[in-house]
């Protein structure tokens, strides 16, 4: 359990660590903006509640694909191609930049360790 602790805080430290950066910050609100286009789509095209249409919306976009809801209209075929075209590469891009800030911040957390033990040994 601590170390699930542990790896949420670091989780969190790479997220503000990837905040801070425009492309991230960028890439965010453009999968925020695809997630409430779809679930929009979804909710007023095939006609599902709204939970149902972002739930549908996230996990194609992860490419879970349950498969315990599916579009039936031509229309709604289509416009989930594209999204999930859009949306795998925005999720990806996303993880991507994440997983950057989180070794970046890890490498950082590293050294400032051993920086420590070093000062420590000389100090001895």
């Amino acid at each position: 359990m601590f170390g699930l602790v542990i790896m949420f805080a670091r989780l969190g430290g790479a997220l503000r660590a990837a905040w801070s950066s425009p492309t991230f910050r960028g890439t965010a609100c453009a999968l925020a903006l695809l997630w409430a286009s779809a679930t929009v789509f979804y909710a007023g095209q095939e006609r599902w509640s709204v939970l149902d249409s972002l739930y549908f919306a996230v996990c194609t976009g992860l490419t879970i694909g349950y498969g315990d809801l599916a579009p039936v209209t031509a229309l709604g075929k289509v416009f989930t191609v594209l999204y999930g075209l859009l949306a795998v590469g925005a999720f990806a891009a996303l993880a991507t930049q994440l997983a950057r800030a989180f070794t970046t911040t890890n490498v950082r957390r590293v050294a400032r360790a051993k920086a420590r033990r070093q000062r420590h040994h000389r100090d001895d």
